[in-house]
């Protein structure tokens, strides 16, 4: 009999808990939808989520404007340099020979930084093939094609004859 009286006890005790929960309280052991809803709808307000969508659309909006300086240099661009041309390039222009012999057009201050091989080329130098190449600075720098050359270009540049 004492036993039974003890299983009943601790039943009950264990048993208060849920049934005198509200719902959707904090001691509540099933989640329901309206609690779930306000907690994302806080969360929401918190963080100040329900503005993404009108970010994503400025964002597009300023990519494809035309002239935009997002737009300048994303992709890379094939460029022909005939025989006897100079690609003269901007800072930060990436420039990579997939055909033919160039050579590098250097500044007083330097060449163009040969970031696979982690070398800087100077004045001269023959541009190898296949090699990432950056321009560091807006001052003249670039290459000049002894015979036609290929490069693959991502940011400005400008083809001097």
């Amino acid at each position: 009999m004492k036993k039974v009286f003890i299983l009943i006890l601790i039943l009950s005790l264990a048993l208060t808990t849920v049934i005198f929960a509200s719902p959707g309280d904090t001691t509540d052991p099933i989640v329901v939808l309206s609690y779930l809803n306000d907690r994302l709808t806080a969360l929401i307000d918190d963080y100040n989520l329900e503005n993404i969508e009108n970010m994503q659309v400025q964002i597009d909006k300023l990519s494809s404007s035309e002239g935009s300086t997002s737009e300048v240099g994303q992709t890379l661009e094939i460029v022909e340099v005939n025989a006897g041309e100079k690609l003269i390039a901007g800072a930060g222009t990436e420039l990579i020979l997939r055909q033919g012999e160039a050579n590098v057009i250097g500044s007083e201050l330097g060449g163009i930084s040969n970031i696979t091989m982690g070398k800087e080329f100077v004045s001269g130098m023959a541009v190898v093939p296949n090699n990432l190449m950056i321009v560091p600075r807006d001052d003249g720098r670039g290459v000049y094609a002894e015979n036609f050359a290929l490069f693959m270009v991502r940011g400005t540049y400008e083809i001097i004859k």
